[in-house]
Formats: structure tokens, C-alpha cells, sequence
């Protein structure tokens, strides 16, 4: 489990310099205008059914045909979104908050986390890129692949996913002891400081 959760990390930061050579590019500013509008839009689009999920599964219930078919419309919509976004991803590289805005930018980020396990694994490497050059946010890097390795049932290692108990716990962590230095390396705060935020408590000592 330790061997692939850090063969993984090991190749994402590997391919982070090869994957980025579309970075930015100069591009017109009125196209970035377009761009972003564009992403906006599909951000709209991506969260419009997820901010009513609540509401569908206590007016449909939870193990209704008809709320089986909310999801299914999600997911349908997802897919359209997420060739959109990796469309644009491909012709412009993962466009920056100082090109498009934060909210645009978000949208990438957004639409690729409910994207398939490849298409995660091959935009990652330039989320993180982005995110080094404090253009993206890295938490957004962090959850990313936190949670493709949670959904691989695989220790995650920034310690952005958590149980929603009262009180929460944390999903397993990889070598906890040295979690803040990799933190560190993404330009997170401290996992205690982001433990007692979401009202967690952390006592493992860190490595230097």
C-alpha cells in the first residue's frame, strides 16, 4: 500500500516538467475573456444539480428510481463538462488566476475532480505546476490526489479528506510523521493548524 501510494506521488512529480511545455502561452487577451466566460458558464453547469442534491434526496428519497436518475443526469452532464475542460486544457495549458480570474480557474479544478481516474492522472502533473507557481490554489492539488487515493483505498498524503463524524477523523494518512513536509513543499499551512480548524486533534510528531 506504502510502495503505491508513494509510486504515485513519485510519478506525478516526475511528469510535471514534460506535461508543462503549454503553460502559459501568450494568448490574446480577448480570448482569455472568452475563455473564461466559458468556464464560468461550465462551473454553473457543473454545480447547479450539486447545490439541490439535498433537497432531490429528501423530496424523491434516497433509494428512489427517481434519485438514482438525478445521479445519472449528474454524471451524464459530467462527462460533457469534463471533455469541455480537458479540450481546453489540451489547446491552452491549465490557464492561471492571473489569466482568467480565480473562479475560471477553479473550474478546472472542479470539473477534473469529477472527470475519470485517467483524466485526473493526466491534468494533475499541470495542477501542481500551476499551483507552484501560485497560480492555481494548491489545496486544490492536495484534494485532488488525496482523493484519488482514498478512491483507490490507499493512504492519502496531505490530509485533506476526512470523515464527516462528530467528532471527524481523518482517512488514513501515509507516514503521518512527515505529512507537514509535504505540506510544506505545496505551500499548505501546518496539519495542525488545518486539524484544529475542522476540530481535530493531532498529536503525531513530524520529522524535520
Amino acid at each position: 500500500m506504502k510502495f503505491l501510494s508513494l509510486l504515485l506521488y513519485f510519478l506525478l512529480s516526475t511528469n510535471l516538467f514534460s506535461q508543462t511545455k503549454t503553460q502559459y502561452k501568450t494568448i490574446p487577451k480577448y480570448q482569455l475573456d472568452s475563455l473564461k466566460t466559458e468556464l464560468e458558464t461550465i462551473f454553473m453547469k457543473d454545480q447547479t444539480f450539486r447545490c439541490i442534491y439535498k433537497e432531490a434526496e429528501e423530496k424523491l428519497g434516497q433509494d428512489s428510481e427517481s434519485y438514482e436518475y438525478f445521479w445519472e443526469v449528474v454524471e451524464a452532464q459530467d462527462k460533457i463538462l469534463e471533455k469541455e475542460v480537458a479540450n481546453i486544457i489540451d489547446k491552452y495549458g491549465w490557464l492561471g488566476i492571473s489569466q482568467i480570474g480565480r473562479l475560471a480557474n477553479t473550474t478546472l479544478w472542479v470539473v477534473i475532480q469529477h472527470g475519470s481516474d485517467t483524466t485526473k492522472e493526466k491534468y494533475a502533473p499541470l495542477l501542481k505546476a500551476s499551483a507552484l507557481k501560485g497560480e492555481s490554489q494548491a489545496i486544490h492539488y492536495a484534494r485532488l490526489i488525496d482523493r484519488m487515493l482514498i478512491n483507490s483505498d490507499k493512504p492519502q498524503l496531505y490530509g485533506t479528506q476526512y470523515t464527516y463524524d462528530n467528532p471527524p477523523i481523518f482517512f488514513e494518512i501515509e507516514e503521518p510523521e512527515l505529512i507537514n513536509k509535504r505540506r510544506k513543499e505545496l505551500g499548505l499551512n501546518s496539519i495542525q493548524e488545518f486539524a484544529k480548524s475542522i476540530n481535530i486533534e493531532w498529536n503525531i510528531k513530524q520529522k524535520q
